[in-house]
């Protein structure tokens, strides 16, 4: 069976069914109380919907963080960031570099609209 794995200037993007996570996890702060809280809520709920999730709680510079999804390259980016205590993430698409926020309340939806856009 033939892999195609597409390269980037910033790292690859692993096809779908071949990447070891669906969704990559990133609280922006980790020491933030109310960000780590959403941060293990929503990691629950992708989980039980079925999402393989790595999440990214080291104390790390937020660029690295990036940087080092941007290699690993897996398809849905999820950040907590600072809309954390209103309960907004953002979600971004590897493939396409498509960037959304949107209210964790919509977070599973959101991410089945827009694999499926992707597919």
């Amino acid at each position: 069976k033939a892999c195609i794995l597409k390269v980037e200037s910033r790292g690859s993007t692993s096809p779908k069914e071949l990447a070891p996570f669906d969704v990559h996890l990133i609280p922006v702060n980790v020491k933030d109380e109310a960000a780590m809280e959403l941060t293990q809520s929503i990691e629950a709920s992708l989980v039980g919907a079925g999402y393989e999730v790595l999440t990214d709680d080291r104390n790390e510079r937020v660029g690295v963080k990036f940087s080092d999804s941007d290699l690993i390259g897996l398809p849905i980016r999820v950040t907590v960031g600072k809309k954390a205590a209103d309960g907004i993430v953002e979600v971004k698409i590897k493939g396409t570099g498509d960037t959304v926020e949107v209210h964790v309340d919509q977070l599973l939806e959101t991410l089945q609209i827009l694999t499926k856009e992707n597919e």
